[in-house]
């Protein structure tokens, strides 16, 4: 009897480790891409403030009406279509951004002096970063790819857990590896590593779920469909024409909670439009924030907060012919689900709290890249004869069971629970041809 159970537990604990295992072995590459490009652009305010120092700050102790560095601005380019405008930080300069053809450039504008300091492309020396860790430079696809590893890497974190915890002993065990040598000291690092980084990781990898193609589009219509993201249209005043457009369509520095909230319409007037300095009187944001400009007779005014800190974001739509406010919507007024992704994503960036934030973010990557070094390692050291012998305690119901329960696992994460279903028919299929061979011989 003893030796049954025995065998049972170990056939669910090698059910289990052959999804964790091979999961593991094939995103490994795309884990350590994600860790290393995510580390260094963590650190993009400095780099990009140290890049374009001459530009960005600027000392004053009065400042210029924004039309007067609008003026001075047109004179340098007077071409150029602005779409929008930074009202700047103290010691910051002002940021008018505008098209130059189809490229989205900056020109940064001395807020006392309206000198024009420089431009450079919006497109900044670290995005190419951003496009490797969002899509691995393969577009479409490669975003695919990059979720549906950021998926199994939250299975793998929470199997992996299953598998080194220590059964009838002390847990507080798994935090503090036992000294040693060869396989056992890699697998004793390995799994407390992993649980240690677990839950920042966990936190991380799930609030960049929130950008990707089919998770993120997920995530945004529960939260518009049950009320938990930003409420539409919050705390405006009078009825809204219709709109088709979203906030992040026409507008830069958008928070995540409001990207997909439809702009409400300007009401076409005889009247003239207002200026920018009647836009700034009118608004309520903490510097810094920025302006987005109208675009045609029914476009508005869109005022998003640059702050950087979730708890200080806002959106504010202003009629650009009355300037009356049409919508308004801070971190107070999201609901639940945006509140938890707004402060999420703020983690991801290294912009909660600070340095710290970005400090923790860099432990947190250097732990998953030590994972999956030290998962490898101990696969080396295995030998594939290990692997095979494996096969002795295999149940096929348990097997089963194990494939069915990670599949419920993958049901928030619809690339993963594709790619789980996937591999559950090729199981299946086989099966079934290998009992066919059994019956035929």
């Amino acid at each position: 009897m003893q030796g049954e159970r025995l065998n049972k537990r170990n056939a669910w604990y090698q059910a289990i480790w052959r999804w964790h295992f091979y999961a593991g072995l094939i995103f490994a590459p795309i884990f350590i891409i994600l860790a290393v490009t995510g580390s260094i652009y963590l650190f993009e305010p400095q780099v990009t403030k140290m890049q374009y120092k001459d530009m960005m700050t600027a000392s004053f102790t009065e400042e210029q009406p924004i039309e007067v560095q609008k003026e001075s601005f047109m004179t340098e380019y007077p071409d150029a279509m602005i779409t929008s405008i930074r009202l700047p930080d103290e010691g910051e300069s002002t940021r008018i951004g505008w098209m130059n053809e189809d490229e989205m450039m900056y020109t940064y504008i001395h807020p006392e002096t309206t000198e024009v300091l420089g431009t450079r492309s919006a497109e900044g020396s670290m995005d190419l970063l951003v496009v490797i860790h969002g899509t691995l430079l393969g577009g479409q696809i490669g975003s695919w790819v990059v979720e549906l590893a950021a998926s199994w890497a939250i299975i793998l974190l929470i199997t992996g857990t299953f598998l080194f915890w220590p059964r009838g002993k002390n847990p507080l065990r798994m935090l503090m590896p036992k000294l040693g040598k060869g396989r056992q000291w890699w697998k004793q690092m390995h799994g407390s590593v992993a649980l240690w980084s677990s839950l920042g990781l966990v936190l991380i990898i799930s609030s960049g779920l929130a950008w990707s193609s089919v998770s993120g589009a997920m995530l945004q219509w529960v939260s518009s469909s049950t009320n938990t993201g930003a409420p539409m249209y919050a705390y405006a005043f009078g009825t809204k024409p219709e709109s088709t457009v979203t906030t992040k369509d026409v507008a830069e520095d958008v928070p995540w909670a409001t990207q997909a909230d439809l702009v409400p319409t300007s009401s076409p007037s005889t009247l003239l439009p207002i200026d920018l300095n009647q836009v700034v009187n009118k608004s309520t944001i903490d510097r810094p924030y920025t302006i987005s400009l109208p675009e045609g007779e029914t476009g508005v005014y869109t005022i998003t907060s640059a702050a950087g800190h979730p708890f200080k974001e806002a959106t504010v739509n202003l009629d650009q012919y009355s300037g009356e406010t049409l919508s308004s919507v801070t971190y107070a007024d999201y609901g639940v689900l945006g509140k938890l992704i707004t402060v999420g994503i703020a983690f991801h960036e290294g912009r909660l709290f600070g340095l710290l934030n970005q400090l923790v973010g860099v432990a947190l990557c250097l732990g998953l890249i030590f994972v999956v070094i030290s998962s490898f390692v101990m696969w080396r050291k295995r030998r594939i004869g290990s692997i095979e012998q494996m096969k002795r305690f295999e149940d096929e119901r348990i097997k089963r069971i194990v494939g069915i329960l990670i599949l419920l696992l993958g049901v928030t994460l619809p690339l993963a629970g594709i790619s789980i279903l996937v591999v559950l028919l090729f199981d299946w299929l086989v099966g079934r041809r290998k009992l066919k061979a059994e019956v035929a011989a």
